[in-house]
């Protein structure tokens, strides 16, 4: 995703984000006043996307022998953890209100949420362009917000209806569940990337099978494949060929096996020949070597 889409979507998130505080705060609306906290985070969100996307496009360099890409699984991170605190902070807030409920003025409340779900919508529109871990954090947040609006219209529907202030906590409640399920969603992709995981869009049988059946492979070990961040993988193997094996070729069929299953993967592949046993008779057994 462009930095320009980036900034429009922070300055456009930004901005509503203290309108919906404010009219959280006259209306009475905890459903408005959680939702502003749930853009706040999501305008923390694409600042450290913005952050992060910058230093994760660097060129690797000496200190980073395979690049900053790492920056965007952190920034994933921060977001993903935010995004958790805030649920837990609504669900508090929620119980509170379902003890003591508090008057809501219906009409407002319906009024600022309904532009919170067009706002939210191209701001989904936008973000669904992008790729990466942190982009997906990011537009988790946007579709929480639009979910919050949602529920916020709901319940100001109910208490103008039926006058049933108890809608307002119980939306906050269901909202802060799907904020805190689709983060922890991040926080596990995160961790399995940590955590050198093999990327689970892969099957790592059939890719071991498939380098062995190459013509002149004799066997294969040390067979890794990790996520350097989301899209970008690195794979390394050890081939042992017969005596007569071309390590080139050898090199070359086995990278194109991996591009089969990983088309981006950085690929490392160490090849060797294997001698055939031959015996010493001052020693009485067979030897072999590699």
């Amino acid at each position: 995703m462009s930095s320009s889409r980036l900034k429009v979507a922070f300055v456009l998130t930004s901005g509503f984000m203290m309108v919906e505080a404010v009219a959280g705060w006259w209306t009475g609306s905890l459903a408005l006043m959680s939702d502003a906290g749930h853009m706040l985070t999501d305008s923390a969100t694409l600042g450290v996307a913005l952050w992060t996307s910058s230093i994760s496009n660097r060129p690797a360099d000496e200190d980073h022998s395979l690049g900053h890409g790492r920056a965007e699984v952190l920034g994933a991170a921060l977001t993903a953890s935010g995004l958790v605190v805030l649920a837990i902070f609504i669900a508090f807030e929620a119980v509170h209100r379902i003890q003591s409920p508090s008057p809501v003025a219906a009409g407002g409340m319906m009024g600022v949420a309904v532009l919170g779900l067009i706002l939210n919508l191209a701001m989904a529109a936008l973000l669904a362009r992008g790729e990466g871990i942190n982009n997906r954090a990011a537009l988790l947040n946007v579709m929480g917000d639009a979910l919050g609006s949602v529920g916020a219209i709901v319940a100001g529907a109910l208490i103008a209806w039926k006058g049933w202030l108890l809608a307002d906590p119980i939306v906050s409640i269901v909202i802060a569940g799907l904020i805190c399920m689709g983060a922890l969603r991040v926080l596990r992709e995160v961790v399995d990337v940590l955590m050198q995981a093999v990327p689970p869009n892969l099957d790592l049988v059939a890719l071991r099978r498939d380098m062995g059946a190459l013509e002149g492979v004799t066997s294969l070990h040390d067979l890794h494949v990790w996520t350097l961040r989301p899209g970008q993988e690195v794979v390394s193997v050890h081939v042992v060929m017969g005596p007569a094996g071309d390590c080139t070729s050898t090199t070359y069929a086995v990278e194109e096996v991996v591009r089969r299953y990983l088309p981006r993967a950085h690929v490392t592949v160490q090849t060797e020949h294997f001698q055939p046993p031959s015996h010493d008779p001052s020693q009485g057994a067979p030897t072999s070597g590699v």
